[in-house]
């Protein structure tokens, strides 16, 4: 996903009702502006349709939501996506469609690439992935999932690195795989407690059409910790394994930096086959309805595991501010300011993990 919608999705679960009635659906629009470095300004506007199953069931609302979002710089995105709970939520299907020009910044491949080096490329993606998952243990569930993309560009510097990369060209890659999900988070919209861990492993084949053969592994976990001084000082960890062999896309990399894991850096700013990354964060209370934070974050890329040299270790820190706009519902307003590669600031909704 694009970091324009992860900003516009934040604003959604925002908007969810507070007292939704019981065994009933409702319909929740929005509208968002928001900034960061990649985007610069940016608006976004959605609409939710959300149902919420009746109390006595004790079940989990589904939701199918319907975004769009455009920047200052010519991005733009939509997105369509339902997060559905059936047969007493037994089964949690999850599905995304988008598509989405994004003219981007590239600077090469690797750990150590040069910012004098950077030059732009338009590219226009479509997505469409498919995940049913089934419990089968207490806050776990596991299933398979299909992913489809195709690239295509729309610019491409005539004499630049990009025209010598893998997926230059653009195409489709096809993805069969499996997912794993564990949650046991007390909220979703701003944990105190709890542990969230996503597992997916993915190939793509020239067998299924896929235009690049690759596999990847993903697997990104976060902890939430309420600290013994008080209940709304929380420790919140994050670790990012994302690892691939074989010839992926230059587009499909992992990509260091961005509005989440390695504030400080744009994304995008280094990226390779393999990226690994590590962050903490502090959240705690202030007066009225604000808070601080401060965050360091740790992260790095390479072509493969053997690759990966302490050297090239991006590190960033940072600090923030956050302020509830609403006293019932745990979402707050987000200006941050980390310094990685360079000082940057983003203004935003939901917390960055």
């Amino acid at each position: 996903m694009t970091p324009l919608l992860t900003a516009v999705l934040g604003v959604l679960l925002v908007a969810t009702p507070e007292e939704a009635p019981e065994g009933r659906f409702s319909v929740v629009p929005f509208v968002l502006p928001a900034y960061q470095p990649e985007t610069s300004f940016l608006l976004g506007g959605a609409a939710s349709l959300i149902y919420q199953p009746p109390a006595s069931r004790g079940g989990r609302e589904s939701q199918v939501m319907l975004a769009a979002a455009a920047s200052t710089r010519g991005q733009f995105t939509l997105l369509l996506q339902p997060d559905v709970n059936l047969l007493d939520d037994r089964l949690n299907l999850t599905a995304t469609a988008s598509a989405a020009r994004f003219p981007d910044r590239f600077f090469g491949m690797g750990a150590r690439t040069r910012a004098e080096d950077e030059e732009d490329f338009t590219p226009i993606f479509f997505e469409l992935e498919l995940s049913p998952k089934w419990r089968i243990a207490p806050r776990l569930y596991v299933g398979p999932t299909v992913r489809y993309q195709h690239a295509r560009f729309t610019y491409v510097a005539e004499d630049g690195a990009v025209r010598r990369m893998t997926g230059a060209e653009g195409g489709s890659t096809v993805q069969f795989g499996l997912t794993a999900l564990y949650d046991s988070r007390d909220n979703t919209l701003n944990p105190v407690t709890g542990l969230v861990a996503r597992l997916n492993l993915r190939r793509a084949r020239d067998a299924w059409s896929s235009d690049y053969v690759f596999d990847v592994l993903r697997l990104d976990v976060r902890r939430y910790l309420t600290l013994p001084w008080g209940q709304r000082h929380v420790l919140a960890m994050q670790g990012l394994v994302d690892l691939r062999d074989g010839e992926p896309p230059f587009y499909d990399t992992g990509r260091l930096g961005g509005m989440e894991l390695s504030r400080g850096y744009l994304e995008g700013r280094f990226r390779e086959r393999q990226h690994l990354g590590a962050q903490v964060e502090y959240r705690a209370p202030l007066f009225w309805r604000l808070g601080p934070v401060a965050f360091v974050s740790a992260a790095t890329v390479a072509r493969s595991p053997r690759d990966f040299d302490m050297r090239d270790i991006k590190p960033a820190a940072g600090a923030g501010l956050r302020f509830a706009p609403m006293t019932d519902v745990p979402v707050n307003l987000r200006l941050d300011i980390a310094y990685g590669s360079e000082p940057s600031f983003y203004l935003n909704v939901g917390e960055a993990f």
